[in-house]
């Protein structure tokens, strides 16, 4: 009997068999490989938040001071020095200083302003049922000041100096016929010496003027520019105009007789908001004052950076002291505040920690979680206290 070609049932159950195991690896390698792309898009977002974010704080950080007097800026106090001037875009009641320690008030700003413990509670999300879960600490927030050095006269070439090139009124070359009310509710810049807006940023509600003389400095919020006429009405979100106190306003520098400049000055607040959307913390950058006018805010919040469920600031002491006033007893690192008798000013760099996860969870796992990375890095502050940190023995640096 002939014999037909094919295969037995057993040849048909085996290539079955290796089929299934070539399908299944494949399959599995599939999957995995699912899985590992995910993971990495997953990290690369956090990451991707988290550089963006410190990418902000670390321009601001650097700029710190700069063109700000040593002395800081003088701010309304009253005659026992108590201001209470309002911190731009937390939920502080006012700029003055922390959880941590009892409430210190300053009369003059600092170019770093301390917020340890004040900013949100840390805030994230389970990831199984989406409910939001706060921590049992308090993030910080921090506020950065400095001068815009870039501000020229909109008339172009030669004859477009600098904001602060010449005192608003000056009988000296250059000669400026312009003139500040004795009050400060208004000041009229001599277009020969400064043309109104100015440029590349125009001069604007919502801006901060400093005046700075022989006598001191003062500053003042921008509530409207009419020409040449620049104003600050009462009312203002920072509490700056026409408060009437004794100490620190633009009445006390004589503006009147004594020559004066004005300059602009940036304030930069850092925080998180965790109200806008509680399940995607957000990384703010707020400039100035916000939510001024009502109408159509001159400075909103500025979101620059997703997902940060954390921010940790300390700071570098240039020579900390102990409340009896020894040098090098508290340490001159990663302290979170300035403790009397140290300040602000005694800041030599700035320590930041950026926590942030993942906007979405990882399936890999069971339940899913968030994937979490951080980011820190220290910031040297150029325009800010340097001191002798190994000074002679017995010899006060």
């Amino acid at each position: 009997m002939k014999r037909e070609n094919g295969f037995s049932l057993i040849e048909l159950m085996v290539a079955m068999f290796v089929l299934i195991a070539v399908v299944a690896g494949a399959t599995t390698a599939i999957i995995q490989a699912q899985h590992v792309s995910e993971a990495v898009a997953l990290e690369a977002n956090v990451q991707e938040n988290l550089r963006a974010g410190m990418h902000f704080l670390v321009r601001d950080l650097t700029q710190a001071g700069e063109g700000i007097p040593a002395a800081g800026i003088s701010i309304p106090n009253t005659a026992a020095g108590v201001s209470a001037i309002a911190r731009p875009g937390t939920p502080a009641a006012s700029i003055f200083e922390n959880a941590a320690v009892p409430a210190t008030t300053y009369t003059v700003l600092p170019p770093v302003i301390p917020g340890n413990g004040l900013g949100s509670v840390v805030t994230t999300v389970n990831p199984a049922s989406g409910a939001v879960l706060a921590g049992g600490f308090n993030t910080d927030i921090v506020t950065i000041l400095y001068a815009d050095n870039t501000l020229v006269s909109s008339a172009g070439g030669a004859a477009a100096p600098l904001l602060t090139a010449a005192p608003v009124t000056s009988a000296a070359l250059p000669t400026c016929a312009g003139a500040i009310a004795a009050s400060g509710a208004t000041v009229t810049l001599d277009p020969g010496c400064f043309t109104m807006p100015g440029s590349p940023t125009p001069i604007s509600v919502g801006n901060l003027i400093m005046f700075h003389n022989i006598n001191g400095t003062a500053l003042e919020y921008v509530t409207s520019v009419a020409g040449q006429v620049i104003s600050f009405a009462p009312g203002d979100p920072g509490g700056l105009n026409a408060t009437g106190l004794p100490n620190g306003t633009v009445a006390n520098l004589a503006v009147a007789v004594t020559p004066t400049t004005i300059s602009r000055v940036w304030m930069v607040t850092y925080y998180l908001d965790v109200v806008t959307n509680p399940q995607k913390p957000q990384l703010v950058r707020q400039v100035n004052y916000p939510n001024y006018p009502a109408a159509a805010p001159a400075n909103p919040p500025q979101q620059v950076a997703e997902v940060i469920e954390n921010l940790q600031i300390s700071y570098d002491i240039v020579n900390s002291q102990d409340a009896a006033g020894t040098y090098g007893a508290v340490g001159p690192g990663d302290a979170p505040t300035a403790i009397a008798p140290d300040t602000p000013f005694a800041f030599r760099a700035v320590n930041v920690y950026l926590g942030g996860r993942s906007e979405y969870p990882y399936t890999m796992t069971n339940p899913p979680q968030y994937l979490r990375n951080s980011l820190t890095t220290q910031v040297s502050i150029r325009s800010l206290s340097f001191g002798v940190l190994f000074p002679t023995p017995g010899i006060l640096p």
